[in-house]
């Protein structure tokens, strides 16, 4: 039996049959000794009970061997299941914690269920308030009653986005189709009747105890994101996605107020005859024409140093600063070159007149009438050109 033994396990087994042990039989009372130890069977370890058991009448041991390696499994099962259920629940702690730092709420749910496992809070102002007590809800209740509650305080215009993970079901078949993550952002009142856009997140994952799918909902206040995406859109042009001519005319100024630069060029062109592209093609072509140029022109300056505005019809207008050492007219020819293409068959001719601060003074006015008058000497010479301002 000891040859069969485990390596581990030989040690308690010769404990177990040692002479010392079997003396011992009957002189307290004791008649019977157990041990679970690892035996060889057929190639492989199996989980053995050794029972001895001592006949005080025939004064002798007899010895036992069962196999009990099904409860060993039972036990290895479970002690697996634990470890996984520790990683989820560590993992879930990891996502809190990473949560937490910038959502204004955070909640569990379970939504095999239909359950929200913790009360719903919002944090504002370094106070928290029941979103729950908002909605009428005074404990915990399901997901889907409490979406359905809040639904009401949604905007109109986003109700069908906020719709989209209002219910465990939807959720689920989410999650089955093999979304971790899913998220979506709606405009509604917060617990203070304070208007907001919230991104909801929720972070998904299978409970490997229950196959429960369970969920971490953040909601984030991303308010500032939209605002931000609403002043730029208000600052841009519709149909080309350049500055519009508002906007565009504040940008120099302020860049012309606060540069530290003493070089700068004002280029103002046109599409040549853009009149007779609108006649004999029609507006819609015209408009594709104009964004066309206007794509051209956004890939041939320095989005972050230049500024390139529609001014209004076919007409734009490029804004550049450049160092001494820069060959202003090389920059110039570049984007002429760039914007004189060819859209749909129809060959894209511009004029243009470009005005320098050195010549014209670092003044919004001075170098943008200068730039003109360089335009108009442009069309002029032919059009199809460009032009600087001299006097």
């Amino acid at each position: 039996m000891v040859d069969r033994c485990h390596y581990e396990d030989r040690g308690r087994l010769l404990d177990l049959i040692s002479v010392e042990a079997v003396k011992g039989f009957g002189s307290n009372d004791e008649f019977k000794k157990k041990l679970d130890v690892r035996l060889m069977y057929d190639g492989k370890y199996k989980w053995i009970l050794v029972t001895l058991m001592y006949d005080k009448t025939f004064n002798q041991i007899t010895v036992t061997e069962r196999d009990v390696s099904h409860r060993y499994e039972y036990y290895e099962i479970i002690k697996r299941k634990n470890a996984e259920l520790r990683k989820l629940l560590q993992t879930t702690e990891q996502y809190k914690d990473a949560l937490m730092s910038e959502s204004i709420v955070m909640y569990q749910v379970n939504f095999s269920k239909d359950t929200i496992e913790n009360g719903i809070y919002q944090r504002k102002n370094n106070k928290m308030y029941s979103a729950l007590d908002t909605v009428g809800i005074s404990t915990s209740s399901s997901y889907d009653e409490y979406c359905r509650r809040w639904q009401k305080r949604v905007s109109k215009d986003t109700i069908e986005d906020y719709l989209k993970l209002a219910t465990s079901k939807k959720i689920i078949e989410l999650f089955n189709n093999g979304n971790t993550i899913v998220s979506i952002d709606y405009r509604t009142m917060d617990t203070q009747d304070t208007e907001m856009w919230i991104d909801k997140s929720i972070y998904l994952s299978k409970d490997k105890l229950t196959d429960d799918i369970l969920g971490i909902i953040s909601l984030r206040n991303v308010t500032e994101r939209y605002r931000q995406e609403y002043l730029k859109q208000a600052s841009l042009d519709l149909l080309t996605g350049l500055y519009n001519h508002v906007t565009g005319e504040l940008l120099i100024k302020s860049r012309i107020d606060n540069s530290a630069h003493m070089y700068s060029a004002f280029v103002i062109f046109d599409i040549d005859s853009f009149k007779l592209v609108n006649d004999t093609y029609g507006h819609y072509f015209g408009d594709c024409v104009i964004q066309y140029v206007a794509k051209r022109l956004a890939e041939c300056t320095r989005e972050d140093q230049d500024i390139a505005i529609r001014y209004g019809g076919d007409e734009f207008v490029v804004y550049i600063e450049y160092k001494d050492s820069d060959n202003i007219e090389d920059i110039v020819k570049r984007i002429f070159n760039y914007v004189t293409d060819e859209y749909d068959g129809y060959k894209i001719s511009v004029s243009m007149g470009i005005s320098l601060s050195v010549n014209c003074g670092l003044h919004y006015y001075n170098m943008y009438q200068c730039a003109d008058k360089a335009l108009y000497e442009a069309k002029k010479s032919g059009r199809g050109c460009y032009r600087f301002y001299s006097e």
